[in-house]
């Protein structure tokens, strides 16, 4: 399934957490997005941001999805992220090493 997340761990002392989301390679969803070349659609990844906050106690029908910025094209694997919490606002990452994948906030 995609956006499936493992080994998401909060330090809830600093208020931050991290973990792994997985999009599986044999989603359906390669089929068509893009054949021959598959690519996470933006959607599935903001998607499993929310999922993220969810399991961290953060309402996601509470949450504003804002300036979400894809840095790099996403293909199906693993991918490491972080939440960082910044009064009202999660500031969200993919990373890969020191570079920035993906960013974007989810504000409450």
């Amino acid at each position: 399934m995609a956006g499936d997340k493992k080994a998401s761990e909060r330090s809830p002392g600093n208020g931050s957490w991290e973990g792994v989301f997985y999009f599986h390679p044999d989603d359906g969803i390669y089929q068509d997005h893009f054949p021959g070349y598959p690519v996470v659609p933006g959607s599935l990844i903001v998607h499993a941001f929310l999922e993220a906050a969810a399991d961290a106690g953060f309402l996601p029908d509470y949450l504003v999805i804002e300036n979400f910025r894809f840095r790099e094209f996403l293909s199906p694997g693993n991918y490491a992220f972080r939440i960082e919490l910044d009064e009202e606002r999660l500031n969200c990452l993919i990373y890969r090493g020191e570079k920035k994948l993906v960013t974007g906030v989810l504000k409450r």
